[in-house]
């Protein structure tokens, strides 16, 4: 596959250089990809075709959130284009390198940094995507983190629940299992599966895709657990800048990543039965 003339035009347009090269990277679930020779540098593109409105424009958004707070390492941005006929971002490349121990330790300091950056009431106030699907931060008044989460991040799936799930959500007795954040909610990368967490060649951390928002600390640790990729040391690092794990925090990992499981849900299909299996095993 060739880099989209569009993407290329726009790349040019920015850094007022003809595209040298472009090579392709692969086209994932939700984006394709290149790695261009541009101006004398090397530069990331990706780029989706129907992307919904403002799609790379939250993406921008979160990394230049993760940027602001000096504690993890992003990507800046080149530039982005949000539109028909199709959206693309430009990074500078990042050349990979070993997930090594030292690389997870450093990670797992660096988001316990983040995890202490504190906001006054869980989500945002924007929207923002996570995968390919809007995710919903809007938080009413009077609203807690376990407010939060029940209805911004589980019942927005009501459409694709059978009943009995649904059911099965409002018996649920999530005050039991989700207590409010020690010290207010915590800023999110939001979306930390292996995936989004990357090595350079001189084996430093990179946090990518965000997915941003304010919530429990635990709820990225969760995502962590559940798809697997993480070093232990990453976790013993991090339990040395925020605190040994609370009691019961294996459980409220399996809770917290319902919302993981309907977010694939609703891209992929399936999950629900991995949802109904934590509902009945904590309700």
């Amino acid at each position: 596959m060739r880099l989209p003339v569009v993407v290329a035009a726009g790349l040019e347009q920015v850094l007022g250089a003809p595209v040298h090269d472009a090579r392709y990277l692969g086209g994932g679930t939700i984006n394709t990809s290149a790695l261009v020779a541009i101006a004398g540098q090397r530069v990331f593109v990706k780029w989706h075709q129907g992307a919904p409105p403002g799609f790379f424009a939250a993406e921008v958004d979160g990394l230049a959130r993760l940027r602001a707070t000096a504690t993890v390492r992003v990507p800046d941005v080149i530039a982005h284009h949000d539109g028909a006929p199709v959206s693309w971002l430009a990074l500078p490349a990042v050349t990979p390198g070993a997930r090594t121990g030292p690389m997870f330790e450093e990670a797992g300091r660096a988001l316990a940094r983040l995890h202490a950056c504190r906001g006054e009431r869980s989500g945002l106030e924007r929207q923002n995507v996570i995968g390919s699907i809007p995710q919903d931060n809007r938080c009413a008044d009077g609203w807690g983190w376990r407010e939060f989460f029940v209805h911004k991040r589980l019942r927005v799936f009501d459409d694709i629940l059978p009943t009995r799930l649904k059911r099965k959500l409002d018996r649920f007795d999530f005050e039991r299992w989700l207590p409010e954040p020690d010290g207010g909610p915590a800023l999110l990368h939001g979306d930390l599966w292996s995936g989004n967490l990357m090595a350079d060649r001189l084996g430093c951390p990179w946090f990518i895709d965000p997915a941003v928002y304010f919530g429990h600390p635990e709820i990225d640790l969760a995502m962590t657990r559940h798809w697997g990729g993480f070093d232990e040391r990453f976790y013993r690092a991090y339990a040395e800048v925020a605190g040994e794990a609370q009691p019961e925090q294996d459980a409220r990992f399996e809770i917290l990543n319902l919302y993981t499981l309907l977010v694939h849900a609703r891209i992929f299909g399936g999950y629900l039965n991995e949802v109904d299996t934590v509902l009945t095993k904590y309700g």
